[in-house]
């Protein structure tokens, strides 16, 4: 039976696209750039093979930030300066709180386990957007890479949070996330079982195999319930 619950938070709790696609809109437009459909998955191609290098330890976060605009505009010769886009789009960004589908009245109906944040992102953004979505209070804590040092997969973050946690048993720990190579990766390192949130049918044509595949976010009460 699970006692302890570790949930990411974007793409997990909170619709990190949606706000993210709004944001780049927005950004674009400011710089009075053109935003196409195929630069916009550029972009996202781009910022998600340097997320994949932070993950593996190859890079610090802040190169993520530094270089991301700054390169894609390079590409296509955008005079356009990539730092104020940047602090520009993370301005829009910390922001945006959008609501996954069934998180909140799921939430509500787990207070019997003890609830916490592991989250690849900023401690100050991380809990000004989940107070926002009206979440914060489902969490006894909030462990984020950049206060660890370490981000997930990495054993160093999950030895800090077990550390943390107070009687912390992996056997009795289920992590929540929707990425199979931070959160699905990072609970096999750690020894949790893992559930693996993939509402789009993603195919998993990785190595890394999750304990459980959840559909919708409420699908997590009944297996919970299951156990």
């Amino acid at each position: 039976m699970y006692r302890t619950l570790l949930f990411d938070v974007d793409d997990t709790l909170l619709d990190f696209k949606a706000g993210e696609l709004q944001s780049l809109a927005k950004t674009f437009a400011l710089l009075g750039l053109p935003y196409t459909p195929a630069l916009e998955a550029e972009y996202l191609q781009l910022n998600a093979k340097l997320w994949e290098r932070y993950e593996a330890g190859e890079i610090p976060r802040e190169q993520i930030f530094a270089t991301r605009f700054t390169q894609l505009f390079k590409r296509h010769h955008f005079d356009a300066d990539g730092l104020w886009a940047e602090k520009k789009y993370h301005a829009m960004i910390d922001q945006e709180a959008i609501l996954i589908p069934h998180v909140a009245e799921t939430l509500d109906a787990l207070g019997e386990y003890r609830c916490y944040i592991v989250s690849n992102g900023i401690e100050a953004v991380q809990q000004q957007r989940l107070t926002k979505a009206g979440l914060i209070d489902h969490f006894a804590d909030v462990f984020v890479s950049d206060v660890i040092g370490a981000p997930k997969p990495t054993n160093a973050f999950f030895a800090y949070v077990a550390q943390r946690i107070p009687r912390f048993d992996p056997a009795t720990t289920l992590i929540i996330g929707d990425s199979l190579t931070s959160d699905i990766q990072g609970g096999r390192n750690a020894k949790i079982d893992t559930a693996w949130f993939n509402p789009h049918f993603l195919p998993n044509r990785s190595q890394i195999q999750p304990t459980y595949t959840l559909s919708d976010f409420a699908d997590l009460a009944r297996l919970l319930a299951s156990r």
